[in-house]
């Protein structure tokens, strides 16, 4: 329960008689009128705070006291030496304010009070006015426990200050307001703006030298949540269960509510190895090591233990897991062992284990210890180069007895070559079929890479090590590489429109006399809300093909259409084809003005894609005239004007698409070479597709149709 001891200034019977009279700034604004005098007694109220009655520090020496009118103006001022004997007030309301004693940062006796009250003056009467002032400063009790003076003697200090929690470090060194207790007293303390926390700081000699530092032992600590007026008392003991530990039990009481109690405590838990130091670096070598074992005790009943091992957590106590067995003594003692199970799982390489224990009165201690452990290590993103396909796997060998470092990726072994610490690293790439052109055999040949070799975006790899007996496998997969943009066909792209100039992804050859031969139309089995609708158009005589690619399209006058092919693109990983959805309605040719199929004939609709490295884009024109009519990627490797062709690919639909929905498409990718860089011009990517093939050339059927959607790379 809150205790209150009172100074009681004498009555004070002030009346106005030795002054001159009241001014006009006391006069009240109701309607009593007269006088009345005012009996003022001050008291301060010390909650808690044993020594008040003995301190010979009398804070009611010093005083200062304010009296406020109704409106809050001050109308006196008056110091414990010029309060006068009387003080008469006009009748009406007022306000005194209070404050008693020093304000001073710190101090073992100077303490701070403030009070304030409201009070009447009737006319004719004298008005008891009793003004109750609070302390201020915080109080900090600090107590030492017999077991200090029993191992340490009177070689111990306890600092103590008003400060963040963070500047406990300053403690001691003189650069904060702070007091020095050497036994058991009282200190004061004024909390600064914001700040709402105690720092302390035990140092003690112990009369063991081999305790702690040459026997020095020093703790530091904070206790937050301290307000102005609240009791803080610290009892130093020494443990004797953990030699070398000092507890600190702090019990925090505010005046200004319900008395309560906060504790601090300085654990006692111990996390110590089985053989080993826990916070340096071990080897485990899984099938050879012996089980690494933490033993954990402390005084208090331990709460929880938590393992933290790369990006999984442990929680120790009620749960079980592979290779880590818990075995409890009691709820203060227990031993934690991780075996071959866990660290296998765990992976090879450096690897960093905290172990965290809490107990129940809210003491925590964590240890970390870092590992290496044999096997594979993690592959990442560094390991890996997706454009050449490329990965190279490591691993870290610790046993000096181990021999024939191999490393196998699907079907393919390869030798482990020694590095550095340890290190052994091992390079697979893919292998490459080189083939004729199917086409002509005159053309290029190109180059396909073999299955199950290489690496490619968007897969999951299992690799295996072996090193004598020893042996581990881990997975990993790799980014799912690039996007095609636009390539889901949603949205107001501009090849549905006229205006395709400009277009950073998808154009087509849509203007003002011919709006259909590209919009967003819908078929059965398309992806989404819309798929791009191609469709042939004839005017007097003139075919214009349905089409759509990566570029841009302009008008050369009224007849002559003009295609830029390839858009700006950035490639992080080779695609092996392009996959999209299709269904095209195809028909016999009927009109032919420059082209090689004939009338009656069918007619063949395509899809290509070009891998590219142009500094400028491929402009083709419709007809005849320079620059005429399409290109064929698999005659050539380079274009006049614009750059290397890396890859391309090619698929002729040379008939109806069976079924009344789209089907999947695919077209395998064909590389001229096998160790180009990743494209790095302005215009990198083409995509083309064409109800007619030879539409340029005016050559083909005015009734095909052609449904394509959800282009994407295949890898």
């Amino acid at each position: 329960m809150k205790r209150q001891t009172l100074y009681t200034a004498a009555a004070l019977a002030l009346t106005a008689g030795v002054l001159a009279g009241c001014s006009k700034n006391d006069i009240d604004t109701g309607s009593q009128t007269g006088t009345g005098t005012v009996a003022l007694h001050v008291s301060a109220t010390r909650a808690g705070d044993d020594s008040a009655a003995s301190s010979a520090y009398d804070p009611l020496a010093f005083q200062s006291i304010r009296i406020y009118n109704a409106s809050d103006e001050l109308l006196r001022h008056y110091t414990a030496t010029s309060l006068p004997e009387r003080l008469e007030l006009l009748a009406g309301n007022y306000s005194v304010g209070v404050e008693v004693g020093e304000q001073v940062p710190a101090s073992f006796e100077k303490k701070y009070y403030v009070g304030k009250q409201s009070f009447t003056v009737t006319a004719g009467q004298t008005a008891g006015v009793e003004v109750k002032c609070t302390r201020q400063n915080v109080m900090a009790k600090v107590a030492f426990d017999a077991s200090i003076a029993e191992k340490f003697g009177t070689a111990v200090k306890v600092w103590v200050a008003a400060a963040a929690p963070e500047q406990s470090a300053e403690l001691g060194k003189g650069s904060l307001d702070e007091l020095t207790f050497t036994e058991a007293a009282n200190g004061y303390f004024m909390l600064p703006e914001d700040v709402t926390t105690l720092v302390y700081k035990f140092e003690g000699t112990h009369s063991d030298p081999t305790v702690g530092n040459n026997g020095l032992i020093t703790r530091e600590g904070s206790l937050a949540g301290v307000s102005a007026g609240a009791n803080c008392s610290m009892t130093f003991r020494y443990s004797e269960d953990a030699p070398g530990y000092i507890e600190c039990f702090t019990i925090q009481v505010d005046d200004t509510t319900e008395d309560f109690t906060d504790d601090i405590v300085w654990t006692d838990i111990s996390i110590t190895g089985d053989g080993f130091n826990v916070e340096e670096q071990q080897d485990y070598i899984p099938g050879k090591s012996a089980a690494v074992t933490y033993q954990i005790s402390n005084l208090t009943p331990i709460r929880d233990v938590m393992l933290y091992a790369g990006d999984e957590t442990y929680d120790l106590l009620d749960n079980s897991y592979p290779g880590i067995s818990v075995d409890k003594t009691n709820d203060r003692e227990m031993k934690v062992s991780l075996s071959d199970d866990f660290f296998t799982a765990l992976g090879g390489g450096a690897q960093s284990l905290r172990l965290r224990v809490r107990d129940t009165s809210n003491g925590e201690l964590s240890r970390t210890t870092p590992f290496r452990v044999q096997g594979l290590l993690p592959v990442g993103a560094s390991d890996c180069d997706l454009w050449f396909n490329r990965v190279t796997l490591k691993a870290l060998i610790l046993d000096p007895e181990a021999s024939d470092v191999t490393f196998k990726l699907g079907e393919k072994s390869a030798a482990g070559v020694a590095g550095e610490e340890g290190v052994y690293t091992a390079t697979f790439e893919p292998e490459w079929m080189q083939t004729t052109n199917s086409e002509n055999s005159s053309y290029p040949s190109y180059y396909l890479p073999e299955a199950g070799t290489g690496v490619f975006a968007g897969e999951e790899y299992t690799c295996e090590l072996t090193a004598g007996s020893f042996s581990s496998s881990i997975s990993f997969s790799t980014p799912a590489g690039d996007a095609i943009p636009g390539g889901d066909m949603e949205g107001s792209l501009s090849c549905f429109t006229t205006d395709n100039k400009t277009t950073t992804t998808w154009g087509s050859g849509n203007n003002t006399m011919k709006k259909n031969l590209c919009n967003a139309g819908s078929f059965t089995g398309m992806g989404g809300s819309q798929c791009a609708k191609l469709s042939a158009s004839e005017t007097a005589g003139v075919l214009a093909s349905g089409n759509l690619f990566t570029g841009i399209f302009s008008m050369d006058g009224l007849t002559t259409g003009m295609v830029g092919f390839g858009q700006k693109y950035n490639y992080t990983a080779r695609p092996k084809s392009l996959k999209f959805k299709y269904h095209a309605t195809i028909g016999a040719v009927d009109i032919n003005k420059y082209g090689t199929i004939q009338t009656g004939e069918q007619d063949i609709s395509t899809i290509y894609v070009a891998i590219v490295d142009w500094s400028a884009r491929h402009v083709v024109t419709s007809g005849m005239s320079a620059p005429t009519g399409t290109w064929d990627p698999a005659a050539q490797t380079t274009l006049e004007g614009s750059g290397a062709i890396i890859a391309y690919g090619i698929m002729d639909i040379t008939s109806t698409t069976s079924g009344d929905a789209m089907v999947e498409g695919e077209i395998p990718l064909r590389y001229f070479s096998t160790d180009t860089a990743a494209p790095a011009g302005n215009y990198t990517l083409v995509i083309s597709c064409a109800t007619s093939k030879y539409g340029d050339y005016m050559n083909g059927c005015s009734t095909n149709v052609l449904y394509v959607d959800d282009f994407t790379w295949g890898y």
